[in-house]
This record gives C-alpha cells, sequence and structure tokens, in this order.
C-alpha cells in the first residue's frame, strides 16, 4: 500500500466506533518509516496514532484501541 492511500480512510477504535479520517502521516526521517497516522476528528479534534495501535487496515482503519486512549496531537 502507498502512504497517499491512507489519505481520507476512516478510523474505527477497537469497539467500532468512528473516530475520523486521515489526514496527515507524521514521518521520522531518522528511521525511515512513518510513525504516527494523524486523524481529524470533528472540526478541531486531531489524534497522533502510532502504528502500534493500529489492528488492521483495509477499506477503513481500525484500532487496537478504544476512543478514550487516544491521544490529541
Amino acid at each position: 500500500m502507498n502512504t497517499h492511500e491512507l489519505f481520507g480512510k476512516e478510523v474505527l477504535d477497537a469497539s467500532a466506533n468512528k473516530i475520523g479520517k486521515v489526514v496527515d502521516l507524521d514521518f521520522d526521517t531518522q528511521k525511515g518509516m512513518i510513525d504516527h497516522i494523524i486523524v481529524k476528528a470533528g472540526l478541531t479534534k486531531r489524534y497522533a496514532v502510532s502504528l502500534d495501535k493500529i489492528d488492521r487496515i483495509g477499506d477503513i482503519i481500525v484500532l487496537k484501541i478504544g476512543k478514550d486512549e487516544l491521544h490529541r496531537e
């Protein structure tokens, strides 16, 4: 999967509650890999989700954690 395919994907928490959509990626240039996906929820909330918190990526992205465990950017 190319990184541009992640943009706009809907993100659900572990209980299948809608969180928001992917709007950006946090890239670590030293490691040469993505550190976090940035998820926009509503008008102003943005969450940085590390890759280890993602359960699966398909037509939607499903997290391993609940919404209450997310950290605002």
